[in-house]
This record gives structure tokens, C-alpha cells and sequence, in this order.
């Protein structure tokens, strides 16, 4: 329904979005070693997009090659060639398809699907331990990982985004997530 309530003027990701980003997403998703490498604190990582190899891995015997934003790739080109796959619609573009394309449209979607509760402590659900398997979904995987972890939107663990915020950032998304 909210297709249906989108602005005709662009939503400002600088003004509108990004201040989202940085009072809900950031807490987790703007560190080096964010989850999926999924760095929300800049347009740029967003572009990059997440990457399933962990920052740190105690059983790593050797070297990875570092994948720091600014530095070991500069385009959204060179940073798919590294492994990142988009959290972003990248192909045809329209409204409709901007939304069903984006991973992070679809873990919002999920958070709003199946809630936490607003009150108590978190349930046995919620794996939030520091060594935890990892789970980043492409957009092919995103089905399977939904019906496999209904909890499992974002932002994970935590109170979900009011409306006005997940309505702003579903327009925006929608709008093609129009960065700097």
C-alpha cells in the first residue's frame, strides 16, 4: 500500500534517509567488521554492499584480502568482482521492481511481517552471542533465509523502525534509493 502514497518529489537521502540510517541502522551496520560487511554510514557502502566472508575468523589460517571502503575498491563494479552482492535493486528499474529486487527493502519487510515485542526480554529466538553464524542473503537466497528465519529482519534485535521512519525508507527505496 505504501506504492500507492509514494511522493512525486525524490526523497533526499542526505535529509531524510540518512538520519534514519544513522539513529536505527548504523549500531551495527557502520564498524569495519559490520555484519555481512554491510557498511550503512555512507552511500558508497551502501553501493558496496555485503560480502558473506567475516572481517575477523579466529580459524583463518592465512591472510585475507582486506576489502576496506575507499581503499581496495572504488566502483560498485569493482567491489561485485570482490564478492559484494547488492543489498540494492541494480536492474530494471521501476517502483514495483526496485522494491521486490532490494535485499534491504526485503529485510525491512521481514521485521514487519514478524515484529519483536515491544516489551520483556528477547526470546530464545534471537541468536545475539559474538560468535554466531553469519547469514547474509542475496536476493536469489532471500526466500529461503525468510522462511528459515522469520525473525530474522532488520533491524535484528532490536525495537522495530516506527512507520514513518520504514514508510520513508520504502519510498526511497522505491524511488531507486537516489544516493550522492
Amino acid at each position: 500500500d505504501l506504492l500507492f502514497t509514494l511522493p512525486k518529489e525524490t526523497i533526499s537521502f542526505e535529509d531524510e534517509v540518512q538520519p534514519i540510517l544513522e539513529s536505527r541502522c548504523v549500531v551495527c551496520h557502520g564498524c569495519y567488521d559490520a555484519p555481512c560487511q554491510l557498511k550503512l554510514s555512507s552511500a558508497e557502502g551502501i553501493h558496496r554492499g555485503s560480502n558473506k566472508t567475516k572481517v575477523y575468523n579466529a580459524s583463518r589460517l592465512i591472510a585475507a584480502e582486506p576489502t576496506r571502503l575507499f581503499i581496495d575498491a572504488l566502483t560498485t563494479e569493482e567491489w561485485r568482482e570482490k564478492g559484494f552482492d547488492t543489498v540494492l535493486n541494480e536492474g530494471d528499474s521501476n517502483k514495483v521492481r526496485n522494491l521486490e529486487n532490494s535485499v534491504m527493502y526485503r529485510m525491512l519487510r521481514q521485521k514487519r511481517l514478524y515484529p519483536q515485542a515491544t516489551t520483556g526480554m528477547l526470546t530464545d529466538n534471537y541468536d545475539i552471542t559474538l560468535n554466531r553464524k553469519q547469514s547474509c542473503p542475496t536476493l536469489d537466497e532471500f526466500d529461503d533465509y525468510a522462511a528459515k528465519y522469520p525473525m530474522g529482519g532488520m533491524p535484528y534485535a532490536m525495537p522495530n523502525i516506527n512507520r514513518k521512519e520504514y514508510t520513508t525508507l520504502v519510498h526511497w527505496l522505491a524511488q531507486g534509493a537516489l544516493m550522492p
